[in-house]
């Protein structure tokens, strides 16, 4: 019940290839979908974990000793 950014808690990520859409959901809920390109129907898909920092960088990380943490509780493929 109390509000928090995206970033404070746990969350669920999953992607979901069709022959016909790529789905992306964030907490078991649909947040976008586009049409499966031709090399994702012949190719294996590969998942990434990555701790990204923010868009573009140097990102500045002085207040936290110049370290960032992610925590993953599990993987499941």
């Amino acid at each position: 019940g109390i509000p928090r950014a995206w970033f404070e808690s746990f969350h669920i990520y999953g992607c979901k290839i069709t022959q016909t859409d790529t789905i992306d959901y964030r907490d078991d809920v649909e947040v976008g979908r586009h049409p499966t390109l031709p090399l994702s129907k012949e190719k294996p898909f590969f998942f990434l974990i990555d701790l990204a920092t923010g868009g573009g960088g140097p990102v500045d990380l002085s207040r936290y000793d110049g370290l960032a943490d992610m925590y993953v509780d599990y993987v499941r493929v």
